[in-house]
């Protein structure tokens, strides 16, 4: 799907205008295969990578074929995109060392085993028939192995080769995290006495990334030294290292947080230990939270809903619905995700005020909206009808119905589409665009009626932002038996 964030803003910010009337010999087919032929296309403006992003998204077998055609392509980007494509299409397998390797250029791999990383497309498997390549860069190699790590696999210090000793500084700190993991202290010696001589700038950058790392990949070994490493500190590094302490060891992390909420007062840094507090989830106690609070503001509403979460049988939805309009984003995005998991009617409740706020509002900001579109997401499935009222309703501020058709686009859902069929007809013509794309990607077949209208949104008629009508273009062409006419017109060019 595509992610929420970017599917809302170009929603709400992105006004595709409408053509004149096409000609009456309109060709629906060809207007979908010029459309697609520009995500296949290079640009040295990069524009061609939303709208194959887009498409990557659609997790459609059948369009392997045009990603196979992008890995012939001479433009590296297009190469890229391609073989993600292909790594996304099979799941299970993950992505093809093979077809890495034919990738060539070793910089142009570095990229894409970092996409697959993120995009968690790399299997054991895979990763192990890697680290038996002779040409990994130390920065590929010490990925692959910290991988391994996250993923439950053995591997030996052995796989790392000279990886310990590059003149990388990341690379050689990483090293040393996984040489710890084997009770191996001397390359994370060797790295401290690196970073003594590093400017501040560069040490917090370093150890902050390192933290981010170890708290990701796993390094239980690493939460000691690096709590130890930032101890005078108060700054982001520190802050990455309680992090990671939370989760690997999470009573050395719990008290250090602690200790960090009672040694500064600040607001700013009551607040930043109540993200912490809210993230570690189980690793702190009701009482805790009493330790951020200040008498007023957002520390003591982060106290409040924090504690009752943690309280049995305490309410906690108002305090959530309290959170939710902060204007600290990471605030209120974890108070509607956590509404979420309310139980009985609490849950509607908490998150239809997230959504019916927009109303309140002279001029909400896209926070604002974003907020109101992770709410309905979440309702799509459980709550339909409450969302049908605000969808269709007449008259009124656009907002609320906006971001409902956004949350429901992005959904990719069988929930999202029989909601896209309940809204089908009762809306103007850009949401009835949007909901016929959701039906199509969800849909084994479309009535007559529905592919013409799919037709005239592929070809640029129905108002929608360019990755939806991207999308639009592709499932026409599947719909309407197209494809084989088509492919062969969708080489890079």
């Amino acid at each position: 799907m595509l992610p929420l964030r970017a599917c809302l803003v170009s929603f709400l910010l992105v006004v595709a205008t409408s053509g004149r009337a096409q000609a009456q010999r309109f060709d629906p087919t060809e207007a979908a295969i010029l459309a697609l032929r520009q995500a296949v296309t290079f640009q040295p403006s990069g524009v061609q990578h939303p709208r194959l992003v887009a498409l990557r998204a659609l997790k459609d077998p059948t369009l392997a074929p045009v990603f196979e055609g992008l890995l012939e392509s001479p433009e590296a980007p297009l190469r890229i995109d391609g073989f993600l494509g292909l790594s996304e299409l099979d799941a299970q397998r993950g992505a093809d060392p093979e077809r890495l390797r034919r990738l060539g250029d070793p910089a142009l791999r570095t990229v894409a085993i970092t996409e697959c990383l993120g995009l968690s497309l790399l299997k054991p498997d895979g990763i192990r028939a890697m680290l038996a390549w002779d040409d990994l860069t130390p920065y590929d190699r010490t990925l692959l192995v910290a991988e391994l790590h996250r993923l439950g696999q053995p591997w030996e210090l052995e796989l790392l080769r000279d990886a310990p000793t590059t003149t990388m500084a990341d690379v050689q700190g990483l090293a040393a995290l996984l040489a710890l993991q084997k009770g191996d202290d001397a390359g994370w010696k060797t790295f401290v006495t690196r970073l003594g001589e590093a400017s501040e700038s560069d040490r917090l950058d370093l150890i902050t990334r390192l933290a981010d790392a170890s708290r990701h990949y796993g390094f239980t070994a690493a939460a000691g030294p690096l709590l130890d490493l930032t101890r005078q500190s108060r700054e982001r590094d520190r802050i990455a290292a309680i992090a990671a302490a939370l989760r690997l060891v999470p009573s050395s992390g719990r008290a250090a947080l602690l200790e960090l909420a009672r040694s500064d007062r600040t607001t700013r840094n009551l607040v930043q230990c109540g993200l912490l507090m809210l993230a570690a989830d189980s690793a702190m106690q009701a009482e805790d939270f009493e330790s951020i609070r200040n008498g007023e503001g957002l520390p003591d509403d982060i106290a409040e809903a924090g504690s009752r979460l943690l309280t049995r049988g305490s309410d906690p939805s108002q305090a959530l619905a309290s959170l939710m309009t902060s204007v600290n984003r990471q605030v209120s995005e974890w108070a509607v995700r956590q509404a979420g998991k309310l139980e009985g009617d609490a849950r509607a409740r908490v998150l239809l005020q997230a959504i019916d706020r927009l109303d309140t509002l002279d001029n909400p900001s896209m926070h604002d909206k974003l907020i109101a579109a992770i709410a309905a997401n979440q309702l799509l499935g459980s709550d339909p009808a409450d969302l049908l009222t605000r969808v269709t309703r007449e008259g009124g501020k656009t907002e609320i119905p906006e971001v409902i058709i956004a949350a429901m686009c992005d959904a990719n859902t069988p929930e999202s589409a029989a909601f896209a069929r309940m809204v089908r007809g009762k809306l103007p013509q850009r949401g009835e665009s949007m909901a016929l794309v959701t039906l199509a990607k969800a849909s084994p077949t479309l009535n007559a009626n529905e592919l013409q209208e799919l037709g005239r949104v592929a070809g640029g008629g129905g108002r929608v932002d360019e990755p939806i009508a991207m999308q639009a273009a592709w499932l026409y062409l599947r719909h309407a038996n197209r494809l084989a006419q088509a492919t062969p017109r969708l080489k890079p060019r």
